[in-house]
């Protein structure tokens, strides 16, 4: 069942998805109505689940599930299946889960993590796709310097 992400809660359960190369919008409009169509029929064990998304900057596609609602595996699996074609029909990576995202001045790139120590810095913006909960998107703290985000760890690598 959709609703819009303003209809969930702060502690709403998110899956961030980075896409690379970020999509137009063309890309951004039909992603959008496929991941509606998902959404209207997103049910775990026959239960309907309330969900919403958001796509934004054409680079990161945020769905969101009432945090009240069960979510099953294989409710989960029809998602990524839903990717998977996407992915396919937009010729976009979206479940790699090997690229990390950093802002460099208004555009939002995806980089190879091995790349990522070579073109980023400790001052580097970067997005944690692993944050968990839909107040981590609203605050914005999802985005933060690579110092102050797990990704200093692969700056240390080097």
């Amino acid at each position: 069942m959709r609703v819009d992400i303003d209809q969930l809660g702060d502690s709403a359960h998110i899956w961030i998805f980075g896409i690379s190369p970020s999509l137009d919008e063309r890309g951004g409009a039909i992603l959008l109505r496929r991941i509606d169509a998902f959404l209207d029929e997103w049910a775990a064990h026959g239960v309907p689940i309330r969900g919403a998304r958001e796509l934004r900057e054409g680079s990161f596609l945020i769905i969101a599930a009432d945090e009240e609602r069960e979510k099953s595996g294989c409710s989960i699996d029809r998602m990524f299946g839903t990717l998977r074609d996407l992915e396919r029909e937009l010729q976009v990576a979206i479940l790699d889960s090997s690229r990390i995202f950093l802002r460099e001045g208004d555009t939002v790139r995806g980089v190879a993590r091995d790349a990522f120590p070579r073109v980023a810095s400790a001052e580097t913006p970067v997005f944690d796709t692993t944050a968990e909960h839909l107040q981590e998107i609203r605050s914005g703290s999802w985005e933060r310097r690579a110092a102050e985000s797990w990704h200093r760890q692969l700056l240390a690598a080097v």
